[in-house]
């Protein structure tokens, strides 16, 4: 009597482990539901690989931290072609001082140059000023993007899909963030997020807001 209890009691449990999805299946469940919405042709997607890893960040920081990185682009940009004005503007002053010929005409070319100079500083200041309060706000929006505990998990997945023309079938690859109990979840290009992730990791090891700006300025082609 022991035996068959003990061999109904094995066969319910393998039931229950046969029925209990794993990690990687569960996510790969939600990946496809949450596709659809994003490929053209879903009846064409293949999953390729699916790695799970743990998850120990706040998800709601990654779309600040994106926003705030585009703005210090858009800053660096301006920036630099205040600087680039601020020289022409210069080059200009220095020509028209040193002509010899101080006509109504050269008098009016270098306070046209000198004028220009005055205007496109004020904004390389204005910009400065900003670009200094969106490195503060980044560095911010940072430390509240690591968590130190669970909050759920990283969803590395690879897949094929036909293309918008139904042509060609190409490779994808994103990156999920899902709850718990996957549930829910939110997904980035591969490329995308590993340029974020190259962000996280200029800020960690920055040691002067010198450091991010150099950074921005090299890579901004890549945000």
């Amino acid at each position: 009597m022991k035996k068959v209890v003990a061999l109904l009691f094995c066969a319910v449990v393998l039931v229950m482990t046969s029925c209990t999805l794993s990690n990687e299946e569960k996510a790969e469940k939600l990946v496809k539901e949450t596709l659809k919405d994003y490929l053209y042709h879903p009846d064409s997607y293949k999953p390729l690989s699916t790695r799970v890893d743990s998850m120990f960040i706040d998800v709601s920081a990654i779309e600040p931290i994106m926003e705030i990185s585009d703005k210090i682009k858009d800053l660096m940009s301006k920036i630099n072609s205040c600087e680039r004005k601020i020289e022409f503007a210069e080059s200009s002053m220095d020509i028209w001082a040193s002509s010899g010929y101080f006509s109504r005409y050269s008098r009016g070319e270098y306070a046209r140059a000198k004028k220009e100079k005055k205007e496109a500083q004020s904004d390389l200041d204005k910009y400065i000023k900003k670009l200094s309060e969106q490195i503060a706000s980044l560095k911010e929006n940072i430390d509240k993007y690591y968590k130190g505990v669970f909050t759920g998990w990283i969803v590395s997945h690879r897949f094929r899909s036909l293309n918008g023309a139904g042509s060609m079938t190409i490779p994808g690859e994103v990156i999920f963030f899902c709850d718990k109990e996957f549930t829910t979840c939110s997904g980035y290009d591969v490329d995308k997020f590993e340029n974020f992730a190259k962000i996280l990791k200029i800020v960690d090891e920055a040691t002067s807001d010198e450091d991010i700006i150099d950074y921005f300025k090299e890579n901004s082609f890549l945000l």
